[in-house]
């Protein structure tokens, strides 16, 4: 009996809520779905939850560093969306953690399949619960009530002295700690402070007086522990803002990390001695109310170039800055501040602050992991207001910006040779340690109609650039040598292979934007483009390091082929001669600004050849009586599983999908039924006599084994396949790629049988706010379910059928078709046939790294129509759909053994 199965955690042991994990479950059945469920809850006993749908590998294992969600709370390879996926069952609800010496508990649940994958239902296969704690081992925790300060200090372990930095966090007041007990951990002396409702705190911010702050520098500066002469400040939101005027005001601040803060006084008056700088008026009349009832404020503070006695006097500061902005920042327009401090300190001969800009990122930028917060309550404003940011880029966003803020207090303030606890190796595929981090800030073109901004980028200079010259990193200054692409593995590689991308030869810690760009044989030009930031060793492997916006966002090694999109509108990529490959160029751009269709110094440039024929794999035109196919048959003597693959509405012979089956070890034959040589142009009938001639051809073909074939087919083409299946005899497997499973438009007639059409009407379709046509509810209903006479009788059938469905389809309502198709199967005492649902997935499942096509011209109604998909989770969709296909008809037709990745 086999062992149940396990969830597995590692490293075991104590780990902190910033730390990345591997996430596994052993003893599954092989390939079998099952869903991962995450709950936690907080202090207060709000709960959150997070769940996500996988597939098991063929040993039975799986593991999230290497197996994509194929839905649920998030889609893709993401080691850690359990935790920043996380999302409160209470609206508005923010996770924060007050008691940092207690760990939050995340419990784990394998359900088996992918239906019960939401909060309730389906059977618990395995549990465990998972600990994070907030201060490392060893960490000490001091509270601190010194004269009006109010404050706890987190000491590393063992005697320092240490870098010391304050911590402030913003509106909601109170004592947050669980920031600088993270920090701690990595070898800073961190203080964090309380500046009212807290204790006997003043309970309002109406006015905020800098003594009170320089009363916790002086603390914090004169402690035996804590190392100077300067220290370092965190603050965001309005503990950013109150950062500005701390180091404007007082002295003693070597280094400041300000994350979405603003440069003007905001909700209360700021005063040191004699001075003072009143707040911002509001703009009432400049807030909106989302769609969703949610108050967007972002325009509801007057600019402080207006209103210049309101903006903190940075200028007179001493400090290096490092403004961290999220660029969906809806509480105010925090990259805008960022900007201006940057231009008020340099027209006063200031160093020019760093500023790193997190595209879709909002404004509670928190450690890593933590999930977003898109919407919650204002203090200030009294109701529930809207953050911003999209979930997947602000999570990328947070662990960039943790790794940014601790190499630069590192850099200012000292204390790099700390050993820090024992160092766990990150785990594979998880954003690794050094993809981040950055040294000095270089301006790049302005972009959007704003400004120059600075963008981060490195460059090695003095004692430092001598050791990193010993270790052999040589930076540009040194003749490091020119940057290069590298594409493995080399060689002949198919479309639906996957390759790894790297580049060689920058400068450590290097900002630069990668660029794809293909032309079809039409000439029409696909585009999709990244920014990303070389590693500590000057070196970018797509495998491992984030994109950090433009086409696509995160961990995505192929990103720079399935986010493709045509200059043109409605231009799907097709292939049409499969005897010569595509030719994909990439290009490497110097840092983040260029990163769009044009600009840019080019730094580095490759040719990528991505084929249609596997070495060894024969094209065999076929006119054989009425048919018009070509058949690819695969290397060797065979003979071969046979599979007859059609395409849809379109017409013409398209033979794409065909030659890379042939490469997968079956004989495919690729075949036309109109608008193809002498076929008809047009077509008032599906005749599956013709498909029976072709089914014919291939079963008496030397190289093809019996007794049955397989059948592909998507949209019309699967509805054909279907038909066939149900009338013909030695049809083993059919796979059905989102089909309807009737007789739609027109009939579909066998000998004396004849299936009357379902039809439609064009009144119902919808225009889209883009103007393309949405054609959902065209089709007449199924009226009467699986007994409507417009229904193929699929009972006939005697082979194995798998239907594959996008669940946002907008052809037709395919998911419906193929759940239809299963009851009549089953009333009529069939086997229940393999349904997998994709989760934002359109009508155009394509093999592996073909870019979704969202919308084009439909061939029955001559305009462009919506065809569905959201292109990160139809990418997904695409890659385990052909899985699914070759496993499928390997095991119902044998014969082929699965072809080894060359990674």
């Amino acid at each position: 009996m086999a062992a149940a199965p396990t969830v597995v955690v590692e490293p075991a042991g104590r780990v902190c809520w910033d730390e990345p994990v591997r996430i596994a479950v052993r003893g599954l059945a092989p390939e079998q779905p099952v869903a991962l469920r995450a709950s936690l809850r907080d202090e207060k006993g709000a709960l959150f939850r997070a769940h996500a749908r996988y597939r098991a590998d063929a040993r039975g294992q799986l593991d999230l560093q290497r197996a994509p969600a194929l839905g649920g709370s998030f889609s893709g390879l993401e080691p850690m969306g359990l935790l920043w996926a996380l999302q409160p069952d209470k609206p508005f609800w923010r996770l924060v953690k007050r008691d940092v010496q207690t760990p939050f508990a995340l419990e784990l649940e394998v359900l088996d399949g992918h239906e019960p994958a939401g909060p309730d239902g389906g059977r618990v296969l395995a549990r465990a619960v998972h600990e994070r704690h907030f201060m490392a081992a060893g960490v000490r925790r001091v509270p601190v009530r010194e004269g009006r300060v109010r404050a706890t200090l987190f000491l590393p372990p063992e005697p320092g002295p240490y870098p010391g930095i304050v911590d402030m966090f913003g509106v909601g007041g109170g004592l947050l700690e669980y920031r600088a007990s993270l920090l701690a951990g990595k070898g800073f002396a961190v203080m964090a402070l309380a500046y009212y409702n807290y204790d006997d705190l003043p309970k309002g911010m109406d006015a905020m007086h800098m003594e009170y702050f320089e009363e916790a520098l002086n603390f914090l500066r004169s402690h035996p522990e804590v190392k100077g002469p300067g220290i370092g400040l965190l603050g965001h939101s309005k503990g950013g803002e109150l950062g500005l005027a701390v180091t404007s005001f007082l002295k003693g601040v070597t280094a400041a990390v300000i994350i979405n803060g603003s440069v003007a006084a905001v909700g209360g008056t700021i005063y040191y001695k004699d001075e003072s700088v009143p707040s911002v008026s509001l703009l009432r009349d400049k807030v909106k109310i989302t769609k969703d009832g949610i108050m967007d404020v972002v325009e509801g503070l007057q600019s402080p170039l207006v209103e210049e006695k309101s903006f903190i006097p940075v200028e007179r500061a001493d400090t290096s800055f490092l403004f961290l902005v999220g660029q969906d920042d809806h509480n105010w327009k925090s990259e805008f501040y960022a900007n201006e401090a940057s231009k008020r300190l340099q027209a006063h001969g200031k160093e020019k602050p760093q500023i790193i800009l997190y595209p879709e990122a909002g404004h509670y930028i928190e450690p890593p992991y933590f999930p977003l917060c898109r919407a919650g309550m204002h203090l200030l404003v009294g109701a529930n207001i809207l953050f911003g940011g999209e979930p997947r880029a602000h999570a990328v966003a947070q662990v960039d910006a943790w790794k940014q803020l601790q190499t630069f207090f590192h850099k200012h303030l000292g204390g790099q040779n700390w050993p820090g606890p024992p160092r766990r190796p990150d785990p594979p595929c998880q954003f690794p340690a050094r993809t981040c981090g950055s040294e000095t800030a270089r301006p790049l073109p302005g972009r959007l109609g704003h400004p120059a901004l600075p963008v981060p980028g490195w460059a090695p200079r003095g004692a430092l650039a001598t050791t990193w010259a010993g270790l052999g990193f040589l930076g540009f200054e040194s003749g490091m040598a020119a940057p290069r692409v590298v594409v493995e593995p080399a060689g002949r590689v198919c479309w639906d292979e996957p390759v790894r991308i790297a580049v060689r030869g920058l400068a450590p810690e290097q900002p630069v934007a990668l660029r794809a760009s293909l032309r079809d044989e039409k000439g029409a030009l696909f585009r999709a483009h990244a920014r990303y930031r070389a590693d500590a060793r000057g070196q970018l492997d797509l495998q491992r390091a984030p994109a950090l916006g433009g086409s696509f966002s995160g961990l995505e090694p192929m990103g720079l082929l399935w986010a493709l999109q045509p200059d043109k509108p409605f231009w799907r990529l097709v292939k049409r001669d499969v005897q010569t490959p595509f030719a994909l160029e990439l290009e490497v751009l110097d840092g983040h600004e260029p990163a769009g269709p044009d600009g840019g110094r080019v730094l580095a440039r490759a040719v990528h050849e991505r084929h249609f024929m596997a070495a060894g794999v024969r094209r065999v035109p076929v006119r054989e009586g009425r048919v018009r196919a070509t058949l690819f048959l695969p290397p060797g003597q065979g003979p071969f599983p046979g599979i007859i693959d059609i395409f849809g509405v379109g017409g013409g012979l398209l033979e794409y999908r065909a030659s890379l089956l042939a490469g997968h070890g079956f004989a495919t034959l690729a075949v036309a039924f109109s608008n193809f040589e002498d076929l008809p142009k047009n077509y008032n009938c599906i005749l599956v006599d013709y498909f029976e001639e072709a089914m014919c051809y291939l079963l008496q073909h030397p190289q093809v084994k019996g007794p049955g074939i397989g059948l592909l087919g998507i949209s019309l083409g699967a509805d054909i396949c279907l038909s066939m299946a149900s009338f013909l005899p030695n049809i083993s497997a059919t796979v059905s790629i989102n089909g309807s499973g009737c007789s739609g438009n027109i009939p579909i007639q066998y000998k004396q049988t004849k299936i009357p059409p379902l039809g439609y009407d064009l009144r119902r379709s919808k225009m889209t706010f883009s103007g393309i046509l949405d054609i959902l509810d065209i089709r007449n209903d199924l009226i009467g379910g699986h007994k409507n006479p417009s229904m193929i009788p699929l009972e006939k059938a005697q082979g194995s059928i798998l239907f594959l469905v996008g669940q946002d389809d907008h052809n037709w309502r395919s998911e419906l078709y193929a759940q239809t198709a299963s009851e009549r199967l089953q009333a009529h005492g069939k086997e229940r046939p393999q349904i997998i649902s994709y989760p934002g997935t359109g009508h155009y499942i394509e093999p592996p790294y073909f870019p979704m096509c969202p919308a084009s011209l439909h061939a029955l109604v001559n305009k462009a129509v919506m065809w569905g998909g959201e292109s990160r989770a139809h990418s997904k969709a695409q890659i385990d759909a052909w899985e699914q296909i070759l496993s499928f008809f390997r095991k119902h037709l044998g014969g082929t053994q699965e072809r080894t990745s060359r990674l």
